[in-house]
């Protein structure tokens, strides 16, 4: 699977996408391994501050973090935006 990092994302993982190579995964399990290998987002991903799109649409209208996802999948994940 492709997941791509948006925002200061790119900052945390230091590049900007990477391949998984897993056959399928919850969004769950996802994010366990990524907290494992960035320490960093474990407290966004505690908070749901990261935004999570699989092709196109958006996890929590997929089934939240029960969504499995595949090999083919592109994960795109974005940083919340602070604005004013």
């Amino acid at each position: 699977m492709k997941i791509l990092y948006f925002g200061d994302l790119i900052e945390i993982t230091k590049k900007r996408e990477e391949i998984l190579e897993l056959e399928s995964m919850k969004i769950s399990e996802l994010k366990d391994l990524l907290t494992k290998k960035y320490p960093k987002l474990k407290e966004s991903f505690l908070k749901d501050d990261i935004r999570i799109i699989i092709n196109g649409r958006d996890y929590s209208f997929t089934g939240g973090n029960e969504t499995l996802i595949s090999k083919e999948d592109e994960i795109a994940l974005f940083s919340p935006v602070g604005g004013g």
